[in-house]
């Protein structure tokens, strides 16, 4: 028997959720539950960079769009304006 996960989302994400899962021609829940499973099937995986907001907002010399590379340059263009003020 299955149990209830109840998820609260913003508006936002949860229009973009239903986009996504559409489609992939699943329902909401079965995209979710998707995900969780990818997840636990590979708990020591490390995260790829997966975020439409940042993609083409940063020069990375080349290099792949990496969470880290990403971070890095987020706080570099981010001190910068502190200084700049």
């Amino acid at each position: 028997m299955s149990e209830v996960l109840t998820l609260e989302l913003d508006p936002a994400l949860l229009n973009q959720t239903e986009k996504r899962a559409a489609r992939l021609g699943l329902a909401p829940a079965a995209y979710v539950q998707r995900l969780i499973r990818r997840d636990l099937e590979n708990p020591g995986a490390p995260y790829r960079f997966a975020s439409e907001d940042l993609v083409g907002a940063f020069r990375l010399g080349g290099a792949s769009a990496t969470n880290s590379r990403a971070r890095e340059n987020l706080r570099r263009a981010s001190s910068k304006r502190e200084v700049h003020r």
